[in-house]
């Protein structure tokens, strides 16, 4: 279902999805030509939030060639069903079914997610599941709910928080009493709390600002339990912008830096640090759409881990001919584009040159035989180092082929060589040999 409504301002889409019985109701922005469009944009606000009591402003993105859905989560805003972290990353993930059922353009594979606090933990898991998914900007995370929440007891916002709790003007006492008493968490994570408060008194329906849930005990039991995102770091694959704020009462700010840090050894990533001192981040959304459209219109066509793999230069060094052909017709055969296969020790060190005057690098990984007539496999990796050192280029990976004993191993293992295949070996060991040490 759709409705069109235009003001001087915005001009958006009223539309409806369901996942798993839950009917959702959001906006769509879209650009003027539909058939320019760059990509689909969608986002996740904040546990306890709605997506009114903010500054994000899709007719932006529309303006500037994206198709933005912004959306209620489950539980929120008179959305039906229960909250969870994993379901609303189920959730998100079938907005995007939606948006590619509902609307065609050329490049509509081009996802991106944009999330704030618990929103931004929900992107990051959605894009775990979904590969579509090629971009993200993270505003505020909320790295772990729990961690959040024991956050709070050192900000102060413990006490704060309790007004988002009120039900028709008053706080449930029970829960007024987790919020003055973090020792109470402390006996539910260790499955002690029906030890001091009877489990019938925790299941009493509540409120969380505009999140409504039949069950305390649910609710603060997904808290207890939550997934902790900077220890999936490694699952993360898609380039990711991260905002901060200098102080966020919230969550410790260092979660963000923490998980910037394992991300940007892996995948191409950025951390900007606004001038805010709260967590809704109001005071600097334009700046983050306008850095988010920058890091997105740079990234949208980024190429997955595989495809990068795919792309990388690789040399093969043996004097049989028959070998060489082999191994370049399986690595074509499985989608690797650059294979140089060379029959000797001079003609892989002027290879190696000769990309370093095209492309100036250097073979992301040589898989060399050991002995060869002239100069051996040791021998020729031992002058591909010394060119290296020389003109400060970064040593290639190297694995080494042989249909014999270990009889330098020493000479090997002082070259630093990643693999050691023993001929004749099996192609499909070749196979993950060759995708492992290109990872």
């Amino acid at each position: 279902m759709n409705q069109s409504k235009q003001t001087e301002q915005t001009t958006f889409e009223r539309v409806e999805f369901l996942c798993d019985k839950s009917l959702f109701k959001g906006k769509v922005y879209r650009p003027a030509d539909l058939n320019q469009c760059k990509g689909m944009v969608i986002f996740t606000h904040g546990l306890g939030y709605c997506d009114r009591q903010y500054k994000i402003d899709g007719q932006y993105f529309a303006d500037n060639g994206y198709l933005m859905l912004i959306y209620n989560l489950r539980g929120h805003a008179g959305t039906p069903g229960k909250w969870t972290l994993q379901n609303s990353a189920d959730d998100l993930i079938e907005g995007i079914n939606f948006l590619t059922r509902r609307y065609d353009f050329p490049n509509k594979e081009r996802i991106c997610v944009i999330g704030h606090s618990t929103g931004a933990l929900i992107t990051l898991l959605a894009s775990t599941k979904d590969k579509r998914i090629k971009f993200g900007s993270i505003v505020t995370i909320v790295t772990c709910l729990k961690d959040s929440f024991l956050h709070w007891f050192n900000s102060g916002f413990n006490k704060d928080v309790k007004e988002y709790f009120k039900t028709k003007g008053v706080i449930p006492p029970i829960i007024g009493r987790f919020m003055d008493d973090r020792r109470l968490f402390d006996l539910l994570v260790e499955g002690k709390i029906e030890d001091k408060i009877p489990r019938g008194e925790l299941e009493i329906p509540h409120r969380y600002g505009m999140l409504k849930s039949d069950s305390w005990y649910d609710f603060i039991s997904e808290i207890v339990h939550s997934v902790d995102i900077i220890e999936h770091a490694s699952e993360i694959t898609i380039p990711l912008l991260l905002f901060r704020g200098e102080y966020d009462e919230v969550m410790d700010v260092e979660k963000t830096n923490e998980l910037y840090e394992r991300l940007n050894k892996r995948v191409p990533s950025k951390l900007y640090v606004t001038k805010s001192r709260n967590h809704f981040h109001n005071d600097e959304w334009e700046l983050i759409q306008s850095e988010t459209l920058k890091f997105f219109d740079k990234f949208c066509s980024y190429k997955s881990k595989q495809e990068d793999i795919l792309n990388k230069d690789v040399l093969i060094i043996d004097d049989e001919l028959l070998i060489t052909k082999t191994l370049t017709n399986l690595l074509r055969k499985n989608g690797f584009n650059n294979i140089t296969a060379v029959n000797n020790g001079s003609e892989a060190v002027a290879k190696i040159q000769e990309l370093r005057e095209k492309k100036n690098k250097e073979f992301d990984l040589i898989v060399t035989d050991i002995r060869m007539p002239g100069i051996d496999g040791i021998e020729t990796i031992k002058r591909i180092k010394q060119i290296m050192a020389k003109s400060d280029g970064r040593e290639s990976s190297v694995i080494f082929m042989t249909g014999y004993g270990e009889e330098r191993a020493n000479e090997e293992k002082a070259l630093g060589y990643v693999d050691f295949l023993h001929k004749p070996f099996d192609t499909e060991d070749f196979l993950v040999s060759i995708k492992k040490h290109l990872e």
